[in-house]
């Protein structure tokens, strides 16, 4: 792989994802992907004149709790002190985003800003493969709040800063959201949380035999959803995480990773999960959840923002949150790695100084004050929530990330070239999430033997990007994966680093 600046290398295209792209050829249905795709989003700002100042910016996101602070703290503000600069943002599912940004990648037509939800590819194989402009060129972000939280490989590639984390790597996507009065109506008591997968059985099952409800959603027709969820089970269960940073290797078929899919298909199997949950995408479980349907909903912090932005009076009607469930009561951390870049500028964009310097206003007090107000994922500036605006749901959840989330190590925060691998690797399918998927779905699947198959062909994709980057000159080896000074429960911090 070449070792050529991202920004300057030839701009070679993604591979493409053949439900998304086969069939969409032609000028007629390039169009009609991106109006299916963007169509129903909210917008903010509308303009088309470009202005003196730099001119209409496109921004697209997944963020639906993050609408009105958008509109209200970013974009109002800052055009109104910049006179003929515009912002037009489309809001969209993470899916439909993926398949809105591969088709408009495919005609030269990305948006000026953009997130990364729904694109099957690490950042940094998006930065080699010429997707983005850097915004550090552009605005000081290196003396922003922010700067203490940007790290090479991760928001920096080849000096250059790309991208910066708006959010707290403090977080997961397994939390327990409960609905107060269907427990209640089950005879349960919401302050009586449940501990162990175990215990999350009862409560699911008390609810499925006590009232017209399910017990819990599980929408399984996005595996990324369900990979997550198997991922941070399995840390409850004794896993590392996918990697045993100890030694460097994967660890994806190792028991607590089989035991964190059987106890999801045993949910199933027991008729404790809604029974549309193999259609339902996240968003689709949330309104059937907000209907009544079902009384849990593992998820993650934006949950209550959702909600708050769409179904104000379901938030009324009594909601809160539990800690991550564990197999046993000894309590086990999650681990989750640095934050990585939220909002990227995309090399289409013909105004990348405008883009840059209204990214950096993300960065201030201010803005992440906002942003914890939203209740969407926490602000990367932490202490923001401790006097934030929020629902008492939202803190208890932020402060039970405190208690169970501990910062991993990053392979691309270690070595300089580290993300260079990263970038290499091509996507190993089926994925853990597409496994799942299919189990839940009926499919008589050996998940043991499954898991196995999919750790060594990610193993072996390793190895083969790690082979062709050497290929190129770069000196690195295996030993960038590994961490021997990791401790599962504590945070791995810079000083950890420069020890190892």
């Amino acid at each position: 792989m070449s070792t050529q600046h991202p920004s300057r290398a030839p701009r070679r295209r993604m591979p493409v994802n053949r439900r998304q792209f086969l069939g969409a050829g032609g000028a007629g249905a390039l169009a009609a992907v991106l109006a299916s795709c963007i169509g129903g989003g909210q917008s903010a700002q509308q303009g088309t004149d470009s202005g003196e100042a730099g001119g209409a910016l496109q921004w697209w996101d997944q963020f639906r709790p993050l609408t009105q602070m958008l509109e209200d703290e970013l974009f109002t503000p800052y055009t109104s002190a910049n006179p003929g600069v515009t912002v037009e943002r489309r809001e969209l599912a993470a899916a439909d985003l993926g398949q809105a940004l591969q088709v408009a990648r495919r005609s030269n037509q990305l948006p000026d800003v953009h997130s990364l939800a729904g694109l099957d590819a690490a950042p940094a194989a998006l930065v080699s493969e010429g997707w983005f402009q850097p915004v550090g060129d552009h605005a000081d972000f290196d003396s922003s709040p922010i700067a203490d939280l940007l790290f090479d490989g991760v928001h920096r590639f080849d000096g250059s800063v790309y991208s910066f984390p708006l959010f707290s790597p403090r977080q997961h996507a397994t939390i327990p959201w409960y609905n107060s009065a269907l427990l209640e109506e089950a005879g349960l008591d919401p302050d009586d949380e449940p501990t162990t997968w175990d215990d999350l059985r009862a409560v699911a099952r008390a609810v499925t035999e006590g009232t017209d409800a399910s017990g819990i959603f599980l929408p399984a027709q996005n595996p990324d959803y369900l990979s997550a969820i198997v991922t941070q089970l399995a840390m409850t269960a004794g896993a590392p995480g996918p990697i045993d940073w100890t030694t460097g290797e994967y660890v994806h078929d190792s028991q607590p990773f089989v035991d964190a899919v059987e106890f999801l298909l045993s949910l199933q199997r027991d008729g404790l999960v809604h029974p549309a949950s193999p259609a339902m995408i996240p968003r689709d479980a949330l309104a059937r959840w907000a209907a009544g349907e079902g009384a849990i909903f593992p998820w993650g912090p934006w949950f209550i923002g959702d909600l708050v932005t769409e179904s104000p009076e379901v938030v009324e009607r009594g909601l809160g949150c539990w800690s991550i469930p564990r197999p046993n009561e000894e309590r086990t951390s999650v681990r989750s790695a640095p934050s990585g870049g939220v909002f990227w500028v995309s090399v289409d964009s013909e105004h990348p100084e405008v883009a840059a310097d209204l990214l950096l206003q993300m960065t201030g007090q201010d803005f992440q004050a906002a942003l914890a107000s939203a209740m969407d994922q926490p602000p990367a500036l932490l202490e923001a929530v401790e006097t934030a605006d929020v629902h008492p749901a939202y803190r208890d959840c932020v402060a039970r990330f405190a208690e169970d989330v501990r910062i991993a190590p990053s392979p691309e925060i270690g070595h300089p070239d580290a993300w260079r691998v990263t970038a290499e690797m091509r996507p190993v399918q089926p994925t853990i999430g597409i496994l799942v998927q299919s189990a839940l779905s009926g499919a008589d699947i050996d998940i043991a033997a499954e898991l196995r198959t999919y750790r060594e062909a990610v193993s072996v994709e390793r190895e083969r990007a790690l082979a062709a980057v050497q290929a190129d000159g770069v000196d690195i080896d295996l030993d960038a994966w590994v961490f021997p000074n990791w401790e599962p429960e504590s945070d791995y911090t810079i000083e950890a680093y420069d020890a190892r």
